[in-house]
């Protein structure tokens, strides 16, 4: 493996703070690959540190009103890419009806890096074991993009990530904001994770949601990408009570479409042991 050395500075760059989003697609459209984005920093300012990346020029979104705005209404709940995740915990609506999505962001890092940390960030990095993208994979999140040349468009989170720290953003692209659908009446999430210790990534991540008319699993650290896993006809259609020998059913067709790794934080096998463990423990919470 590849030494990674830590520098106690960071590489010279040119540091611009627009004051618009189209002040900043201007900006990117212009650098282009020569630009990194800064939204929290959380992760950018670590790989600077390490010089995984030397950009010319970072862009901070951190002044840009309208990346930070929360907006409800009957229909969804959209929420600004650079919004603080501490800001976006402070919404009851958040914790009322997208519990699952409460429980990933109150368990991201500590609350220090909460108030620097942003969804849009956390879903930008694209890490396997990104700590909102079960959450928001399972509540049917989608991921709205602008720049300067294709205009607006909107991408379903589930088709969003495309490898290890891979995304199909393109380099004149930004990510504007994350907008969720408002879950029916009677309908249940729960997002649980196994990790190392307060601040860590997770080693399995896990979250569920359920009701009358579909249930589905996400999880990370389990493949290259979050996966989604839509377990309907198990659990709605058959109307079963989940017992263990109907666990056993289900945890067969989850099994073949894990593909967890080896590596420092943990090794497949320990893996595949917590998300079982935890598959059961969250599929008993959500349809009890």
């Amino acid at each position: 493996m590849k030494n990674i050395i830590s520098y106690s500075s960071l590489p010279k760059f040119n540091l611009i703070t627009p004051s618009s989003l189209k002040e900043a697609l201007e900006l990117l459209d212009q650098y282009k690959n020569e630009a990194q984005l800064l939204a929290g920093g959380t992760d950018l300012l670590i790989e600077l540190r390490h010089r995984l990346i030397q950009p010319k020029v970072v862009i901070n979104l951190k002044m840009i009103p309208e990346l930070q705005t929360i907006r409800i209404t009957e229909q969804e709940l959209k929420i600004g890419a650079v919004t603080p995740i501490i800001e976006v915990l402070t919404i009851p609506i958040i914790k009322e009806e997208y519990l699952a999505l409460y429980q990933s962001l109150a368990d991201l890092a500590d609350e220090i890096l909460r108030y620097r940390a942003t969804i849009g960030g956390n879903i930008g990095t694209s890490s396997p074991a990104a700590d909102s993208a079960a959450s928001l994979y399972v509540l049917d999140a989608q991921i709205n993009i602008s720049s300067l040349a294709k205009g607006q468009r909107t991408v379903p989170i589930n088709q969003f990530f495309t490898g290890v720290k891979r995304n199909l953003l393109s380099s004149d692209e930004i990510i504007t904001s994350i907008s969720i659908p408002r879950p029916k009446k009677g309908s249940r999430s729960s997002f649980k994770k196994m990790k190392r210790s307060s601040e860590d990534l997770a080693l399995v991540g896990v979250a569920c949601f359920h009701n009358e008319k579909k249930t589905c699993l996400s999880y990370t650290a389990m493949a290259p990408t979050p996966l989604l896993i839509d377990i309907t006809d198990n659990i709605v259609r058959e109307k079963k009570e989940l017992d263990e020998a109907k666990f056993r059913d289900i945890w067969d067709i989850i099994t073949p479409i894990l593909r967890p790794i080896d590596d420092i934080r943990a090794s497949k096998k320990y893996r595949m042991h917590m998300a079982e463990m935890i598959t059961r423990t969250i599929l008993k919470e959500v349809l009890e």
